[in-house]
């Protein structure tokens, strides 16, 4: 296989591999959501060949590769991915530490564009493009130009409403996702979820990220910003306090101001369309029925 597609949130995104002998192997998680078409959103033109930065390029961000362990974020090694300014370039550097085949990967952003470049250096012929971290640095990125949302929580369907649950990590996003489930309801992603609008009407997606997990959508009603509590406590806020609430969810990079800035106005309209509220839960059956009451 030398070109595939995959779509997931609504975005049909392309692979081609540019170099000689190059040949895709996707992991399992993409198998539900590979795809056909031709009106792509992203084309992604693969090469394999060793990663050389420029040197006239800036590094503008550094992130650590953190792996979280029974809910205990542990820093495995300071240097995991990092961006770099060429211009109106993005270039992102990455190891990938998951991958038995690639040492390290490059993915070239052209913002303006819908073609971008990954270079992967490796000594096999058979390479997963979507492998870890570039998956979700893909993803961050066409979010970030395209204005849509990255969150890190929980998506249900429960009786024709939309219900999406957001919080740090120990906050309860699978947990209240399973109850959701147990209750007859339709799990979107008990993870991370890409939250868009369609024509003013938002709906959250997941993404590839467990095998045999098929890409799921569903209008969102109602985004609940949680945490565990001795009782089910759903309350209100204001605008201010829940674009803050949700911005703190987001799967972000700080760096750049411009996107930070389309960000807070799509949470702005993300506010004015959808309900948000606090909810302090007990893990049982309870909060189904506290939330259904709303």
């Amino acid at each position: 296989m030398t070109a595939y597609s995959l779509k997931i949130a609504d975005y049909l995104i392309s692979f081609n591999g540019m170099s000689e002998g190059l040949v895709f192997a996707p992991g399992e998680a993409q198998k539900e959501f590979m795809c056909q078409g031709d009106n792509y959103d992203l084309i992604i033109n693969v090469f394999r060949g060793p990663v050389v930065m420029n040197e006239q390029a800036v590094a503008v961000f550094t992130a650590p590769y953190v792996e979280e362990i029974d809910g205990i974020r542990v820093k495995k090694n300071d240097e995991f991915w990092t961006v770099y300014k060429l211009g109106d370039y993005i270039l992102i550097r990455t190891t990938c530490p998951l991958s038995d085949d690639c040492r390290e990967a490059m993915l070239v952003i052209r913002p303006e564009e819908k073609c971008w470049d990954l270079i992967i250096d490796t000594d096999s012929v058979r390479v997963d493009p979507w492998c870890y971290p570039v998956d979700g640095l893909v993803l961050y990125y066409l979010t970030a130009v395209r204005g849509d949302i990255f969150l890190h929580g929980s998506g249900v369907e429960y009786r024709g409403y939309g219900y999406a649950f957001s919080g740090v990590s120990g906050r309860g996003k699978t947990t209240i996702a399973g109850l959701f489930r147990d209750a007859g309801a339709r799990v979107v992603h008990d993870d991370r979820l890409i939250l868009r609008n369609i024509n003013g009407r938002y709906y959250m997606y997941n993404t590839p990220v467990y095998i045999g997990g098929k890409a799921e959508k569903a209008a969102l009603d109602t985004v609940l910003l949680i945490d565990h509590g001795r009782d089910n406590i759903i309350s209100g806020m204001s605008n201010t306090e829940a674009i803050a609430g949700i911005m703190a969810n987001c799967i972000q990079h700080h760096w750049n101001a411009e996107f930070i800035g389309v960000l807070t106005g799509s949470l702005m309209n993300l506010v004015n369309s959808v309900s948000v509220l606090l909810l302090d839960f007990v893990p049982d059956r309870s909060v189904v029925e506290c939330i259904e009451s709303i």
